[in-house]
């Protein structure tokens, strides 16, 4: 059967429908420039970067462990953990979100790495810094790779008979511990023992490389221009959830990668909490705010806080907040190669006039493939400082009215040869105040302190 012709009206009507839809597409085209130039122009200032591990250093650093081995007597090492395996091998993925499949890397006391990997991640590995990949098809539940494991390890040269693994402290064993054990069993029925390299392998990550260093820069410099800009988007009357998901995307408009760890924590006059949640409470005047955020770029982290009033805030809380600049300021006229970490820790509580066994445990930490890593700037700790080293700088101290409430400020330094760098724009001398809900969109009370190294 023949069609019938359409009629003029309607051809009319398509021709307008058609001509309509070509205007909306250059409408959006152009609108999406738009959004992107935005984006662009708000950004933070760029650091010079480059994103991912060049084989140069990952040998390098799988050289480096290999000489600790030798030192520690040990003929390969056994890791599991996400950051460990990104270390040696330069491999980083979402994927370890999952739970379902473990990943195993083995380096041997020469040579490249060893993956004994899932086969969903042969092609990845197989693109990483790896002498070999090894594979099995996972899930697998009676044997998640014990079997290429122990094949793996009977071909390599025993010398020492020993193995490192991640035992000790600020290091996980990321698989099922019946299959550890199992493994442990075997390999000391073959002649060898499973020891703790937790040490070696957190001494190796603690010097940054520039690549690495450049990296948290990167990170640094997109969160703090986030926070200049805070004032501008909070204010009396959201929800900490509401201002936890606006802070995330600011973060990001100023290029962070990802922004898995932001909290925002309020209370009256100050809070009693930075780590938890966000919640369904109402930012209300008198109220004093901590944004406390890891951002990430190409892998790496950084720490550091902010704090801001809704409302002038109390005298409490600004002569609190004086005291922490101050503890900060005296961190940084002892950083340098040589100098302890307890001495950092020790600098600030008598700057603020506290006990060296008081606040939450401890006054910062060392970053980097983590949010936080080892060391710790602890009273006991005599670790020394190291040029490379990444360190957050997060004296907190009580308010004197109590009740559990304090107030609490971080920085980010690298330690240079000869003192250091600040990695983070310092925090404003006064505590930022946010805005009122109608006067949301005014310029913030937020002025750029950037301290040169010392």
């Amino acid at each position: 059967a023949t069609l019938p012709r359409p009629s003029t009206a309607l051809l009319a009507t398509f021709d307008f429908w058609s001509r309509c839809q070509a205007e909306i597409m250059k409408g959006l085209a152009v609108y999406s420039s738009f959004l992107l130039a935005c984006c662009v122009l708000g950004a933070a200032e760029p650091v010079s970067l480059s994103r991912g591990d060049s084989r140069e250093e990952l040998a390098a650093r799988v050289a480096n462990m290999q000489a600790r081995m030798r030192a520690e007597s040990m003929d390969a090492l056994f890791v599991t953990a996400e950051a460990n395996i990104r270390y040696f091998t330069g491999f980083g993925s979402s994927f370890f979100l999952s739970p379902t499949r473990p990943w195993y890397i083995i380096v041997p006391a020469s040579g490249a790495p060893i993956a004994v990997v899932p086969s969903i991640g042969e092609d990845a590995f197989a693109r990483a810094y790896t002498g070999r990949v090894i594979t099995w098809s996972s899930p697998r539940v009676h044997d998640e790779g014990i079997s290429e494991l122990l094949s793996v390890f009977s071909e390599l040269p025993r010398v020492f008979g020993r193995i490192g693994a991640e035992l000790g402290s600020e290091t996980t064993v990321r698989m099922r511990i019946v299959d550890f054990d199992r493994l442990r069993s075997k390999l000391h029925e073959q002649g060898m023992q499973v020891v703790d390299a937790s040490y070696e392998i957190l001494r190796a990550r603690v010097i940054k490389s520039e690549s690495e260093a450049a990296r948290m820069h990167a990170a640094c410099r997109a969160q703090s221009a986030g926070y200049r800009e805070i004032p501008k988007i909070i204010a009396e009357g959201m929800t900490e959830v509401e201002a936890v998901n606006a802070i995330k995307q600011l973060f990001l408009s100023k290029g962070a990668d990802q922004t898995d760890f932001v909290v925002c924590r309020a209370g009256p006059v100050s809070y009693a909490d930075i780590i938890g949640h966000p919640t369904q409470r109402r930012l209300q005047a008198g109220d004093l705010v901590v944004v406390d955020a890891g951002t990430q770029v190409d892998g790496y982290f950084c720490d550091f806080n902010r704090n801001f009033a809704v409302g002038p805030p109390a005298k409490e809380v600004n002569d609190t907040y004086a005291k922490l600049d101050s503890a900060i300021d005296a961190a940084l006229q002892i950083i340098k190669p040589g100098t302890k970490f307890q001495d950092i820790y020790r600098a600030m509580a008598e700057t603020m006039e506290v006990s060296p066994s008081g606040g939450v445990g401890r006054m910062g930490h060392s970053c980097g493939l983590q949010l936080t890593e080892w060391p710790s700037i602890h009273p006991d700790v005599t670790e020394t400082l190291a040029a490379g080293m990444v360190l957050s700088l997060e004296p907190s101290l009580g308010i004197p009215s109590g009740d559990g409430r304090y107030v609490v400020t971080e920085e980010v330094v690298v330690v240079t040869e000869t003192g250091y760098r600040l990695l983070s724009d310092r925090a404003p001398r006064q505590i930022p105040v946010l805005h009122a809900v109608a006067n949301a969109s005014r310029t913030g009370q937020y002025p750029s302190r950037v301290c040169t190294s010392a």
